[in-house]
């Protein structure tokens, strides 16, 4: 019986290849920002439930654009979420000012787990379904939940008593549709998405 081939390292740099950072690599940063603003604020605005979202489809553009342009995807993460929020209302500039840290971890978590563990962004193996789901879905949006409703105690938004309850609401509206659509995206646009120079390897090239 054959045995099957396996996937190539979309990851691995050949022998002489130059990775260089170029002009490409600031407009999908830029593009990512505006899809992320409008996906955003459209999920803050269609299912608000107090300062989270009960389904925040914003979250699929963080969950997948650290995947394909490292920490370009990472940049864009935390800054359409400043701009969403201000557009809906869901949070003072402040709040989503400290909410940075979070979104960047939450937005990069995904990318650098499958550099790390050599995951396919196709999603081919079970390795890349576990290591995208766990990682950069599960871990990520828990930790980012965390991070936003302690910001949002700190400010004295919520009670003590209630960021429990908080936490659970972020965590679920942000994990439902990052790996729904997440899983989507990168099954369906990854093919296309490895082959262009724009595709970043490492973390800026």
């Amino acid at each position: 019986m054959a045995t099957p081939m396996k996937s190539p390292n979309v990851w691995a740099v050949a022998p002489g290849e130059k990775r260089i950072v170029t002009a490409g690599h600031f407009v999908m940063a830029a593009l990512f920002t505006g899809i992320g603003v409008v996906v955003g604020t459209f999920g803050s605005l269609a299912v608000p439930l107090g300062f989270v979202s009960a389904f925040w489809p914003g979250q699929a553009i963080q969950a997948v654009g650290s995947v394909w342009y490292g920490m370009w995807g990472g940049v864009a993460s935390f800054v359409f979420p400043l701009i969403s929020n201000a557009l809906s209302g869901s949070a003072p500039l402040p709040v989503s000012l400290v909410y940075i840290p979070g979104n960047f971890v939450q937005g990069m978590l995904a990318g650098w787990a499958m550099r790390k563990f050599g995951c396919d962004p196709r999603l081919r193996s079970k390795k890349d379904w576990v290591v995208f789901t766990v990682v950069g879905v599960i871990l990520a949006n828990a930790f980012g939940a965390a991070w936003g409703s302690t910001t949002l105690r700190i400010f004295h938004l919520i009670s003590p008593s209630s960021q429990p309850v908080v936490f659970a609401g972020w965590w679920i509206g942000n994990t439902v549709p990052s790996w729904i659509l997440g899983v989507l995206m990168l099954k369906l646009i990854s093919p296309m998405v490895i082959r262009t120079n724009s595709f970043v390897k490492r973390y800026w090239a």
